[in-house]
């Protein structure tokens, strides 16, 4: 189920974490070394985009940060650990189907046998069997399809409220990927679809937010945020290795 970014996670997605394993990614470049009409191409809506990342950091502050620390400080880690394996592993489908549509057969039957290990021998999700077995977890989400099918070549950054930052065309591939996410409407009830989609948001916000600080300690945190998230996601399209010319012509995704 690879639902949105969600409201909780709007509020510190400048480090957006892929399904709780990225880390936090530097800058390409600095703001400074960026020609303006580059910049105005990525961020056509920047006085709405830095409003709305003002309106979440300041949910983060008063409700996100003090739940989320609550619940790192009193769950035993072990159990930290489990409940974020469980959630991950229900993505593990929607990373296959979206690896098949890429063309990435390979990745796509790797996402299935990862998803089958940990369902069976890792208690449900619970236990990661797969990954000191050779199977580890890849991200892929409709937005990177789109990218691959050459649909949508160029994106704009965009902030949603409650829900964070975006490009154009993942915002729109996160529809695509809630309508066919196999675990989300396999989901036999609305209460079930409503606790999986909560406890996705909580985990993934949950390992964000110790990281906030590094957000709040940059001379301008929305440039940080916006910069590091569109990294992300050009690591993501090119599975973490992305070609220098891409770099040097600020081609994210």
């Amino acid at each position: 189920m690879k639902i949105f970014n969600t409201f909780f996670i709007g509020c510190v997605l400048s480090l957006n974490l892929s399904n709780s394993q990225a880390e936090p990614l530097e800058p390409v470049m600095s703001e400074a070394q960026k020609p303006a009409e580059t910049m105005n191409a990525l961020d056509p809506y920047e006085n709405y985009n830095r409003a709305v990342f003002d309106f979440n950091m300041k949910f983060h502050n008063a409700i996100g940060e003090p739940v989320t620390m609550a619940y790192l400080d009193y769950v035993p880690s072990p159990a930290q650990t489990g409940i974020k394996n469980f959630f991950s592993n229900l993505t593990t489908p929607l990373d296959a189907l979206n690896s098949f549509l890429q063309g990435k057969g390979e990745e796509g039957l790797s996402g299935i046998m990862r998803f089958a290990i940990n369902s069976t021998f890792g208690l449900g999700g619970l236990l990661d069997i797969a990954t000191p077995a050779g199977l580890p977890k890849k991200e892929e989400d409709f937005g990177q399809t789109l990218y691959v099918w050459g649909v949508w070549d160029e994106a704009s950054f965009l902030m949603i409220p409650f829900f964070g930052p975006y490009t154009t065309r993942s915002f729109i591939g996160d529809f695509a990927d809630n309508g066919v996410d196999p675990i989300y409407t396999m989901t036999d009830t609305d209460m079930n679809r409503t606790a999986i989609y909560f406890g996705d948001v909580f985990i993934k916000y949950t390992v964000i937010t110790p990281l906030i600080d590094e957000v709040r300690q940059q001379p301008d945190p929305y440039i940080f945020m916006r910069e590091s998230y569109l990294q992300y996601r050009t690591n993501l399209i090119y599975d973490g290795n992305p070609p220098q010319a891409d770099l040097d012509d600020f081609d994210f995704e």
